[in-house]
């Protein structure tokens, strides 16, 4: 069985580079890794912003945010969970895991929310179900992009 750095040292040489301490960044603070991952869940691509990776924060603010809003265009629904009494958890578990893919896209689905925006289902519209599959999207993505922010603000990644 071979270790990381033999395994490393073999294909070093075909692909021209390696994993090396250079490729990581130097570690924040714990308040600022903190301020980080709520920025980047509360305005997505805030957190590269503040990280001082502008391009990427800008690119990922008009990709998450404008795949929820085009979700909602297509007539995709904001889902919140829903009571379910034949349930044994009293609770639709569907719609709950909708809701928390959807949440993912932070201030987007909170603003979606309070204006009560996709609120009412319009399963009768042709797009409605690729609407959703937008916003899950958005949000799905955004957790992603959250971990990404805090990988960099650790340290762990450029």
């Amino acid at each position: 069985m071979q270790t990381g750095e033999e395994l490393s040292d073999k294909i070093t040489p075909r692909l021209g580079g390696g994993i090396s301490t250079a490729k990581t960044g130097a570690a924040a603070s714990a308040p600022f890794r903190l301020a980080a991952v709520v920025a980047a869940w509360l305005v997505p691509g805030a957190g590269h912003l503040i990280l001082g990776r502008y391009w990427r924060g800008l690119l990922f603010l008009v990709l998450i945010t404008g795949s929820f809003l085009f979700g909602l265009s297509l007539h995709g629904r904001v889902y919140w969970p829903a009571a379910d009494s034949t349930s044994m958890f009293r609770v639709d578990l569907i719609s709950v895991l909708w809701s928390f893919a959807q949440f993912g896209a932070g201030s987007c689905y909170l603003l979606a929310q309070a204006l009560g925006l996709g609120l009412i289902p319009q399963p009768e519209a042709p797009t409605y179900e690729y609407g959703n599959t937008f916003m899950f999207l958005a949000g799905l993505l955004n957790y992603l992009l959250i971990m990404d922010a805090f990988d960099i603000a650790a340290g762990r990644k450029r």
